[in-house]
């Protein structure tokens, strides 16, 4: 495709561009679609897939264009590789002394690419890496910011924020969603006689029954000391209810052990209010929680 000085500058020109614009992309997903997008627009591929290893060891793909389902290449980790009839090539990203994924380019038809065009990928893919890397490690860094130290789920900080999102995505697209809100029954009694210890394992325990009763589109948090939350994207206020017996229940019907001193599971009392019904703002749902289920 360069197939030219003039050409190979071209190529050049487009990899900055993208490198460029990959860079001002506030968060990881979208710097992943920004590269796989500005690939195929900016390197004239047919398609461009855009593979980054997950935590499970596998490249999870995101694809811009008609990319034929391509084996060879979605396993080339090791070193740029272009196809024996010049279909697509596909490199590596390098990150600091690891693998992180791998960026292929399809062509229009057999004869596509030649080594020229291997070359210009790959550098192409040495720059991407670096910006996917850095992205990645923000991205772990917010995470880890929007968790609770205590129980690993995300903090009030987070759940007003994702409140935030589901209002102007129902605001856009239309829609609704319920908010559980859940207390502790009787926690400065439970400090009191049996200690902090037991107070932070009954914390732990309501978290376990947390993670247990939602799915993988709910957002569950710890709201405050003895307070959680669960968003639960297109559910109504019935929906919700049922979400906050289960947890109840959940939490109540195990008992809780710490220092050799056991105590049965806790009570909660709970309520849910839902968007737009109990309200159209994030301050007017948090507000309405205070009204009781």
């Amino acid at each position: 495709m360069a197939g030219s000085k003039d050409g190979a500058a071209r190529a050049l020109d487009a990899v900055s561009r993208i490198v460029r614009e990959a860079r001002m992309e506030q968060d990881a997903d979208g710097a992943r679609r920004a590269v796989a997008r500005l690939t195929a627009e900016c390197m004239g591929y047919r398609a461009a897939a855009l593979g980054i290893i997950d935590s499970d060891g596998l490249l999870k793909f995101t694809v811009f264009g008609e990319a034929p389902n391509c084996q060879e290449a979605r396993a080339c980790r090791e070193a740029p590789t272009r196809a024996p009839d010049g279909s697509w090539i596909s490199a590596p990203l390098a990150g600091i002394g690891r693998f992180i994924g791998t960026l292929i380019g399809y062509g229009h038809g057999t004869g596509t690419f030649d080594a020229e065009d291997l070359r210009i990928h790959a550098r192409l893919c040495d720059s991407v890496a670096v910006i996917l890397e850095a992205q990645m490690a923000r991205a772990n860094l917010v995470e880890t910011m929007d968790r609770d130290a205590v129980t690993g789920l995300y903090n009030r900080k987070h759940l007003v924020k994702r409140i935030h999102e589901e209002i102007s995505r129902a605001e856009r697209y239309g829609g609704r969603f319920a908010l559980v809100f859940l207390d502790i029954v009787g926690m400065n009694d439970i400090n009191a006689s049996f200690g902090y210890g037991m107070g932070d394992a009954v914390i732990e325990a309501v978290a376990s029954a947390l993670r247990s009763s939602f799915r993988g589109s709910d957002v569950a948090a710890r709201f405050g000391d003895d307070t959680f939350a669960v968003l639960l994207p297109g559910a109504d206020k019935p929906q919700g209810q049922i979400v906050a017996n289960r947890i109840s229940r959940v939490a109540a019907g195990n008992p809780v052990a710490s220092d050799g001193v056991r105590m049965q599971g806790p009570d909660m009392e709970w309520c849910v209010v839902s968007y737009p019904t109990d309200g159209s703002t994030c301050d007017a749902l948090l507000a309405a929680r205070n009204m009781g289920p």
